[in-house]
């Protein structure tokens, strides 16, 4: 803050001075009030702009957070859509298609041989939903089959289910595990993916889907 201080001696004249003095005097009393008005300019000069560098101050402390607010919520991709019996194709990857869904207590090979492995939902009010995924390898060397896709059930739009996954073996007749089976190169696999879910996602009507996320992107296929 500037403040302008003006300090005046005054002596006391006698004789013909006396009237000089007095014209002095109030000269430098009009100087005084004039320099009284100007410092009280300046005062007022500096606290507007005291607060215009605290609003600065506030506004730049408050820019950063909305930045980073609006770097914390990005606009994600849309999901895409996958419908059942059409065929996703994804060129030099594979080709999917969703060909079953069902609600069952029991999960067994498409055409079951004399000894197979079965999958069997025995908690009390709970049952399997199961999504067969048809799956052709288009890539030019063996794909892992547990690495065609992940998928994870959403009912209600709020709660989520994770799914297991098993693979079709000789023909149909049995099951084996995803993680030590391979499909070959324009060679197809049937994949069946199955959650453990309450026996009320079966009877409602309320919306279900599941999100199949494949290559990194998000697929999802309505159930209802």
């Amino acid at each position: 803050m500037s403040t302008i201080v003006l300090a005046v001696s005054l002596t006391g004249c006698s004789g013909n001075n006396t009237n000089a003095a007095g014209e002095e005097a109030e000269q430098l009393k009009t100087q005084i009030a004039k320099l009284q008005e100007e410092n009280k300019q300046l005062t007022e000069e500096n606290n507007k702009l005291k607060e215009a560098a605290i609003v600065v101050a506030n506004t730049s402390e408050e820019e950063p957070e909305k930045a980073q607010s609006d770097n914390a919520n990005p606009a994600g991709e849309e999901t895409k859509a996958i419908v059942k019996g059409q065929p996703l194709v994804l060129d030099g990857v594979a080709e999917y298609t969703v060909t079953k869904t069902s609600f069952t207590k029991k999960i067994v090979p498409s055409k079951p041989g004399t000894f197979y492995t079965y999958y069997e939902a025995k908690e009390p009010d709970t049952t399997y939903l199961a999504i067969t995924l048809k799956v052709k390898n288009l890539g030019g060397s063996g794909k892992g089959a547990d690495t065609f896709a992940d998928i994870t059930v959403k009912y209600d739009n709020q709660y989520e289910y994770r799914t297991s996954s098993t693979i079709e073996n000789k023909g149909g007749e049995d099951f084996t595990y995803t993680n030590i089976t391979s499909v070959e190169p324009l060679k197809y696999g049937t994949l069946v993916f199955f959650a453990t879910v309450p026996t009320e996602v079966q009877t409602s009507d309320k919306p279900l889907y599941a999100d199949i996320n494949i290559e990194g992107q998000s697929y999802r296929y309505t159930i209802r």
